[in-house]
Parts: C-alpha cells; structure tokens; sequence
C-alpha cells in the first residue's frame, strides 16, 4: 500500500465569481492537459499554508507571493486507482483579485507547455479537470462552496 500524500491547493479567486485554474502540461506524467487547481504536495514538516504559498511560487512565478491565502474551503479525499495513491487534498481560499484589471498573464512565470486560465465560475470545464478535483468543482460551481469575502486578510 502506498502512503498517503497531503496536498495543498488553491481556490484562486479572480474577483467574487472568477477563478483562476491551471492546465497541466501536456507531457506531465499524470493528468497531461488537464485543468487542476494549483499546488502541490506538502514536504515532511512543512506545513499546508506554507506548502501552498511555495507552490504557487513555483509553479507561477514570483508575483504568486503576494497572494494572500486565506481559510481553508473543504478537505477533500481520493484514492486514485493501483498503483495510484491514497490523496487527501487541503483547498485553501487565495485571493487574486488584486490582480483584476492588471495584465496578470505577464506576471506569471510557468514551467514550458502550462497555463493559467481565468474561468467564470457558471463555465467552469468540470469534465476537463483531474479526477481528484471534480466532485469538489462540481459544488463550486453549482455554488455550494461559499466563495470568500474579498479581500483575503490571513
């Protein structure tokens, strides 16, 4: 059996109905293409916030620094089929809007072949996201996760 893995991602908000998701790159080795939410595993002693916050520093670059992450929105748990792992995945609230009204694009630094793409939340892909992610962007979307008051202040 393989250990569980914690992860930490963003529910980045571009303003109150926006959000702001990632494209994997297609040659990524799990989930190529897909929609995700941003961020990643937590490192042994680190903690999820704190996982979170260096994550978005490397998957977007240095300008994800300033985005104030906020409460956690849900906790959610999958196991992916063998000889995938057990996942429980930490969603926390990320405030984007200062970036509303900026060319947030060209601030962004990402790894060759992904993207950052801005979805009203009455469009969100829900099919093209990863398996783990659906369920959860599912009641986003439907609104059944109650976005946060904008600005975030941790």
């Amino acid at each position: 059996m393989q250990p569980r893995l914690i992860v930490a991602a963003g529910l980045v908000w571009l303003g109150p109905h926006r959000l702001l998701v990632q494209r994997r790159p297609a040659g990524a080795r799990h989930g190529a293409g897909a929609l995700e939410l941003p961020g990643g595993k937590v490192e042994p002693g680190e903690p999820p916030r704190a996982a979170l916050r260096r994550e978005l520093v490397e998957e977007w670059g240095p300008a994800a620094a300033a985005l104030a992450i906020g409460p956690v929105a849900e906790v959610l748990h999958h196991v992916y089929p063998g000889p995938g792992p057990e996942v429980l995945l930490i969603v926390y609230h990320v405030d984007a809007s200062p970036w509303l009204g900026t060319d947030w694009h060209a601030a962004l630094r990402l790894e060759a072949d992904a993207a950052v793409v801005a979805h009203e939340l009455a469009a969100l892909p829900v099919h093209e996201f990863l398996a783990a992610d659906r369920e959860f962007v599912t009641d986003v979307r439907d609104g059944r996760v109650e976005p946060p008051t904008l600005p975030i202040h941790p």
